[in-house]
């Protein structure tokens, strides 16, 4: 059995409630949030009509979700977000492996992608919403654009990574030249890619919920917006605080599932 630096005998058992544990070690910061902003508001140091309780909203969220129409608006935001995360992926993937292999395509694309990467998101917004109108499209659009960019230029490294003679020893032992990419590419590149799609999900419910309160699309977005506008404080926490739920649920079911597979098979 594997010792440990104390001498004592690893257990996998003890690690996997370890890294249970640890998953969660981010609760603590966001209650001692929490308890700050509630006794904040108790002190009277904030007025309750700039921010609400956190209790007020976390009860009014424990109403929301079981309303049937609140939780579309959410489904929706989410569904344009996954949309445009796959569709950007599987454009991004083969240019940047491409502009990776082959010197002349990344001499050629690259500076472009750069430039176009160096733009603020949300200025081409207006942009966007006068070509497409004010509807799902443009948003999805919006959350394509958004999400191209970390996934290339995470890729494009990776494949840039691979070391040279890994390539020869393909050639060597291998006459199909699928295997190129199956045996070696793919697999060398995927923590890449996980770390492009983990960065895009994260940059995509920003660009979103902008794009649906700028341009009125129906979503979670233009709830939060609808809410403020009426005065209803607790009801724009409450989507605030869905949100950040269910960020946290796809970050840790998913994409920090599959880095932590990627980083036992390392080790």
């Amino acid at each position: 059995m594997t010792q440990t630096l104390t001498g004592k005998p690893f257990k996998p058992s003890a690690f996997k409630a370890y890294f249970h544990l640890e998953s969660f070690l981010f609760l603590l910061p966001l209650l001692t949030i929490i308890a700050g902003w509630e006794a904040a508001l108790r002190l009277q140091m904030i007025s309750p009509t700039i921010l609400p309780s956190p209790l007020n909203v976390i009860r009014t969220l424990a109403l929301n979700i079981t309303d049937i129409a609140f939780l579309t608006l959410a489904f929706q935001s989410l569904t344009i977000l996954t949309l445009g995360l796959i569709a950007a992926f599987l454009l991004a993937v083969p240019l940047a492996i491409g502009t990776g292999l082959k010197r002349h395509l990344d001499s050629a694309f690259t500076p472009l992608i750069m430039i176009f990467g160096a733009l603020p998101d949300l200025a081409l917004l207006p942009i966007i919403i006068y070509w497409f109108g004010a509807s799902a499209s443009s948003a999805l659009l919006m959350a394509v654009i958004v999400a191209f960019f970390p996934i290339f230029f995470m890729v494009r490294e990776g494949v840039e990574s691979i070391p040279a003679d890994q390539f020869h020893a393909v050639e060597i032992y291998s006459t199909r030249r699928h295997h190129l990419f199956t045996k070696l590419i793919f697999p060398a590149t995927f923590p890449n890619m996980l770390a492009g799609l983990r960065l895009s999900y994260e940059f995509l419910w920003e660009v979103i919920l902008a794009t649906e309160i700028i341009a009125q699309i129906s979503g979670i977005g233009f709830f939060i917006d609808a809410s403020v506008k009426g005065g209803a404080l607790n009801e724009a926490f409450a989507a605030l605080f869905l949100i950040g739920i269910i960020a946290i649920i796809v970050d840790r079911a998913l994409f920090q599932r599959l880095e932590n597979k990627i980083r036992r098979w390392r080790e």
